[in-house]
């Protein structure tokens, strides 16, 4: 006899395991299967830090989505910590954006402006101001300014994952590594479960898509998710002594330097398909825009280098929400660089579509069914 649950969730990244996270919380009997390891892929190899601010982020759906899924962070990783002990390396530090060009100044300023206004918590800084606060800035970068963002946070992607996955184990959810799904089986236009590579068939009346950038390969019906995997690599360094607490973004490089002294440098944006490989053209890439803006850092000692597919979508939205033509079938895919970031809010979306509760934000805009 086959194994049934309420729900079956394809893919066990961050997204896949929120979802199920807060379907077991509403008491649906969930099973989570994953082809390789859980969270091995994209929120593995994410950089973790949590901010809705950002300059691309202009009013509207997108920076709703993002603000709403910060605002329950806090609470979240306090939910979590009742059911794992794992540190998941939350931590309020910050996030400087710099203005290297007068352009990027007179943009910068009208977005403080209109945030301010909306109520958000972001403040702009003079070059002085910004010089006062990070020393090791090289002398010769040219600033014109820059904005201070003092409620961004990050996490650890590897400790996120350890934890949420020990609590939705511990919450009762039957996760399934190393088994890809090679069919989702239905009955007319209904979903009747999943076939697994080895032939097993797996019961349930509702398949949740969150295979991330494999998303379109799950089902034919699938194959119409624009999904596109970006890759991005990142490189860890170590430094004898803490450069910055907070994070430093900027067009010419960023930096995320943490508690244990380590710094990530990225993340590259590269159009190779499903190439993982760690190639040393993106690596000198972020290491030279690195010592450009903290010439210190040659000094530093190069730990490792990863690359992570994130799911890029068309139009920089999710895609949360029901396939047509195929009853029972939803998708949870195309967040792009913001995966960790989008977690909760996306749990709780597709559990109030699945539970038919109202949901906590609009959700035209991020349906699935857009696409058709």
């Amino acid at each position: 006899m086959a194994q049934t649950s309420d729900v079956i969730v394809i893919g066990g990244g961050i997204i896949g395991l929120a979802v199920a996270y807060h379907l077991r919380r509403a008491q649906l009997g969930v099973t989570l299967v994953e082809r390789g390891r859980v969270g091995r892929e994209a929120s593995w190899a994410a950089a973790g830090y949590l901010s809705f601010q950002g300059e691309s982020n202009q009013p509207g759906p997108r920076l709703e989505l993002m603000r709403t899924s910060r605002l329950m962070y806090d609470g979240w990783i306090e939910e979590l910590s009742e059911f794992s002990a794992a540190d998941t390396g939350f931590w309020r530090c910050g996030l400087l954006e710099l203005c290297i060009t007068e352009a990027e100044a007179r943009a910068y300023q009208e977005r403080v402006a209109w945030q301010q206004a909306a109520g958000y918590t972001i403040e702009w800084l003079d070059p002085a101001a910004i010089r006062q606060r990070q020393p090791y800035f090289a002398a010769d970068l040219p600033l014109y300014g820059g904005v201070w963002l003092p409620e961004v946070a990050q996490v650890r992607p590897p400790r996120l994952l350890k934890a949420l996955t020990a609590a939705v184990i511990r919450l009762g959810v039957q996760v399934r590594e190393h088994t890809p799904v090679v069919e989702i089986t239905r009955a007319g236009e209904q979903v009747t479960g999943v076939t697994l590579a080895g032939g097993e068939h797996l019961a349930a009346a509702v398949v949740i898509n969150a295979a991330g950038s494999w998303a379109p390969q799950i089902a034919p019906e699938m194959a119409r998710l624009p999904v596109k995997p970006v890759k991005g690599t990142i490189v860890l360094l170590e430094t004898t002594a803490p450069l910055s607490r907070e994070l430093v973004a900027s067009s010419c490089g960023s930096l995320y330097p943490r508690p244990d002294n380590k710094v990530l440098l990225g993340a590259t944006l590269e159009d190779a398909g499903f190439d993982k490989r760690v190639k040393l053209a993106a690596v000198d890439q972020l290491v030279h825009q690195a010592v450009t803006l903290m010439p210190i850092l040659q000094d530093a000692t190069l730990v490792t280098a990863w690359t992570g597919l994130r799911p890029s979508s068309h139009d920089n939205l999710p895609y949360l929400g029901p396939i047509p033509g195929l009853c029972g079938a939803y998708a949870a895919t195309g967040h792009f660089r913001n995966g960790i970031l989008l977690a909760p809010i996306t749990g709780v979306l597709l559990t109030e579509m699945i539970l038919q509760q109202p949901p906590t934000l609009p959700l035209e805009p991020y349906q699935a069914a857009r696409l058709w």
